[in-house]
C-alpha cells in the first residue's frame, strides 16, 4: 500500500511540474469576469459543475476570404459565379486532420468526454467538467450575481499549450452569460381577427400584403386589406431562407413534430402562429424544417419575436420554397455559435435571419465574434447571406435592464450585425399613401448605427460607384460601418409601420429592427427566385448599386434622407443610421446587371 501511495505521489508531483512549465498561449477567449458591470463574485466555481464547451479553430488562409469571394465576382476568373460547397471550404480553410486529431487528443487527455467535430472542422464541441475545463485551459471560473441572476464566467484567459495555439481560436462555454437580446417592440393597441388588420389614415398596421405593396413588390388591391395582389416581382418560390431561433418553438403537426410540414391547425407555438398567420392573409403554406443545434430547451420567452421572424419574412416574399429553423438551446454567445454553423454546415438557405445582437465588445471578449466571423465568411463563400438587425438601442448597444430604449446603452454597435459578412439592417419609420404605396421613410431613432471599434470593413464598403470616395465614409480608415439597408421597424410610443402579427393565437402590434431584419430577408428571397437563386452573397451586389462621395446617392434603394439615431443622421446616400436605404424590391431587382454572377 506504501508503495501505491508513493507511485501516486510521484505521479501528481509530476504532472504538477509539467503543468507549470507549460507554455501556455492566450486564446481569444479572455477574461470576462472582471468586465461584468454591475456583477458581485460569489466565489470559485465549483470544479464539478458540467460544462458543454465549444472549442473554435482558426481557419487557415484566413486573408485569403475576401480575394476568394472577389474572384467570384470577377468576369473571366475560374471562380467567377462559383460558390463553395462546405467540403470545398474545409479543404482550403479548415485546420488539417491532423491539426483537428491533436485537440481532440488534447482534450481526451483531460478527461473531455462527447467529442463532436463541425462538417467544416472550425468547432469541436465537448462536454467536461468545470475543474477539466480549468485545468485544461489553465483558467479560474467563478460565479457572479448580476441583473438577479446567478452566472458563471471565466476571470482569466483561456489558454491552450503553445504547440496548439496556431489552431485553437476560442473556447466558448466558459461563461452562461445571455448577452444576446432580441430587438423587439411590443405596442399596446393589438387588434383583433378577422378585422385585422383594419388601417386607419396614418396607416400604422401592416399584414404582409400590405409591405409587399409598400416595398413596391406588388400592384396595390381593389381595397387597402386585399390579399389578392398583381406581383410586380417573382414570389420567393424558389428559394429556401432560415432563421436562427432559440428555446421552444411549438411542433409542425403531431405526425411531423420536426418537420418537414405544413403548418396547420393541429400545429402548436411558434409553428401555430405561422399558420394562423398564413391562414389570415391566404399566404400560400411554407413546408417547415425543424433543427437543433443543441438540446431542445423549454424556454418559450422569446416566441414573439420568432413568431415575427417566421411570418414577416415569409409573409413579405408571399411564398418562400422551405422554411429552416435553427434551434440554440439558449442565447448564449456558445449556443447561438452552434446555430449559426448548423445553417452555414447545412448549406441549405441562400438567407438566414438574426434578430438579435449585444454589444460588440462582450463578443469580442470571450472570442465569438472572431469564431462567428469565420462562419459567416464560410457563408458568403457558399452564396448564403446572413442578415441581422441593427439593434433597438439607436446609436448606442442593447444591454439590461434598458435595452429597446434609445441611446441607453454605451455608444457602439450591435454583433453579429457588425460583421463584415452580415447584411446589417437598421430602422425607419415607413409612411404610405391611402393604398399602401410608398410615400417616404424617416430613420427611425431606435434604429442602430455607427462605426464598429473592433471589425474592419469589407471590400464592397469601399466601392466608389460613379463617385470618387468609399460609398461608406468609415471605410476609408479600414472601419466596418453599421447598417447597410434598412427597413420598417415602428417607433417609440408609436405604432408606425408595426407588423399585425400572431402571438400565441392572437394577433398583436410589433416592431423593431427585429421586423426590418426578417423583411430584408424576405425581400432577398424573391429578388433571388427572380434571378435563380444565382446571385451569391449580397453585399458586394447592392455596394455595386450605390455611388460614394462628392455626390453621394443611393439611386435603385429608397434613400432615407430624414431623421436620425443619435450618432447618424440620415443623408443622401450611405449614412449610419439607414445605410444605403429601404429595398426597392422591383428597382433593385431590375437594376441588378446581366454580367452579375448567374
Amino acid at each position: 500500500m506504501r508503495t501505491v501511495v508513493q507511485l501516486a505521489i510521484t505521479i501528481a508531483a509530476t504532472m504538477a511540474s509539467m503543468a507549470s512549465a507549460q507554455t501556455w498561449v492566450s486564446t481569444a477567449t479572455k477574461g470576462i469576469g472582471p468586465s461584468l458591470k454591475g456583477a458581485h463574485e460569489l466565489g470559485a466555481l465549483s470544479s464539478s459543475t458540467p460544462m458543454h464547451l465549444v472549442v473554435g479553430l482558426k481557419v487557415q488562409n484566413a486573408a485569403s476570404i475576401q480575394p476568394t469571394l472577389r474572384r467570384m465576382l470577377t468576369p473571366g476568373d475560374p471562380l467567377y459565379g462559383t460558390s463553395y460547397t462546405v467540403a470545398q471550404f474545409a479543404a482550403q480553410f479548415a485546420p488539417t486532420a491532423a491539426r483537428v486529431q491533436a485537440v481532440e487528443d488534447y482534450l481526451s487527455s483531460y478527461g473531455f468526454k462527447n467529442l463532436t467535430v463541425s462538417d467544416n472542422r472550425l468547432l469541436i464541441e465537448a462536454d467536461a467538467t468545470a475543474g477539466q475545463a480549468m485545468a485544461a485551459f489553465n483558467t479560474a471560473l467563478a460565479s457572479f450575481t448580476l441583473n438577479g441572476k446567478t452566472i458563471f464566467a471565466n476571470t482569466m484567459d483561456a489558454q491552450v499549450p503553445a504547440a496548439l495555439s496556431s489552431t485553437v481560436l476560442a473556447v466558448l462555454g466558459l461563461n452562461n452569460i445571455s448577452a444576446l437580446h432580441p430587438d423587439i417592440f411590443k405596442y399596446t393597441d393589438p387588434c383583433t381577427a378577422p378585422a385585422c388588420p383594419t388601417p386607419d389614415p396614418s396607416n400604422e398596421e401592416y399584414g404582409a400584403q400590405q409591405y409587399q405593396i409598400a416595398y413596391d413588390a406588388a400592384e396595390p388591391g381593389a381595397t387597402p386589406t386585399s390579399t389578392a395582389l398583381k406581383q410586380k416581382v417573382a414570389t420567393g418560390s424558389l428559394t429556401k431562407i432560415g432563421i436562427i431561433t432559440e428555446g421552444d418553438l411549438g411542433a409542425v403537426s403531431p405526425k411531423a413534430p420536426n418537420g418537414p410540414g405544413l403548418p396547420s391547425a393541429s400545429s402548436t407555438g411558434v409553428i401555430h402562429d405561422l399558420y394562423l398567420y398564413e391562414q389570415l392573409y391566404k399566404l400560400p403554406g411554407v413546408n417547415v424544417y425543424m433543427e437543433y443545434a443543441g438540446i431542445a430547451s423549454p424556454d418559450t420567452s422569446g416566441a414573439d419575436e420568432w413568431d415575427l421572424d417566421t411570418q414577416t419574412s415569409t409573409g413579405i416574399a408571399q411564398q418562400v420554397k422551405d422554411l429552416y429553423l435553427y434551434i440554440a438551446t439558449s442565447l448564449t454567445d456558445s449556443d447561438i455559435g452552434l446555430a449559426v454553423n448548423k445553417a452555414v454546415t447545412d448549406n441549405k438557405v441562400k438567407a438566414f435571419n438574426m434578430s438579435f445582437g449585444e454589444c460588440e465588445f462582450f463578443p469580442y471578449l470571450d472570442g465569438a465574434m472572431l469564431l462567428d466571423d469565420e462562419l459567416f465568411g464560410e457563408a458568403a463563400l457558399q452564396g448564403m447571406t446572413p442578415f441581422a438587425s441593427a439593434d433597438d438601442n439607436g446609436s448606442a448597444c442593447p444591454v439590461l435592464p434598458t435595452n429597446g430604449v434609445p441611446l441607453s446603452g454605451p455608444p457602439s454597435v450591435s454583433y453579429p450585425a457588425s460583421s463584415p459578412y452580415v447584411i446589417s439592417v437598421g430602422g425607419t419609420n415607413l409612411l404610405t399613401n391611402a393604398n399602401f404605396t410608398y410615400d417616404y421613410e424617416i430613420a427611425w431613432e431606435g434604429g442602430g448605427g455607427g462605426v464598429s471599434g473592433f471589425e474592419t470593413a469589407p471590400f464592397w464598403q469601399s466601392y466608389t460607384g460613379s463617385g470618387t470616395l468609399p460609398i461608406v465614409p468609415s471605410a476609408e480608415a479600414g472601419q466596418r460601418g453599421v447598417p447597410d439597408v434598412a427597413m420598417c421597424a415602428g417607433g417609440t410610443g408609436l405604432a408606425i409601420c408595426s407588423a399585425n402579427i400572431f402571438v400565441g393565437g392572437a394577433t398583436e402590434l410589433v416592431g423593431g429592427t427585429s421586423l426590418s431584419s426578417p423583411l430584408s430577408v424576405g425581400s432577398w428571397a424573391r429578388i433571388e427566385t427572380s434571378h435563380a437563386n444565382k446571385l451569391g452573397f449580397a453585399g458586394p451586389l447592392i455596394y455595386q448599386l450605390a455611388n460614394g462621395g462628392p455626390t453621394p446617392s443611393s439611386p435603385y434603394f429608397n434613400d432615407v434622407t430624414l431623421g436620425a439615431n443619435g450618432y447618424g443622421v440620415a443623408l443622401p446616400g450611405y449614412d449610419y443610421t439607414t445605410g444605403l436605404g429601404s429595398w426597392d424590391i422591383y428597382v433593385v431587382n431590375k437594376q441588378i446587371p446581366s454580367t452579375y454572377p448567374h
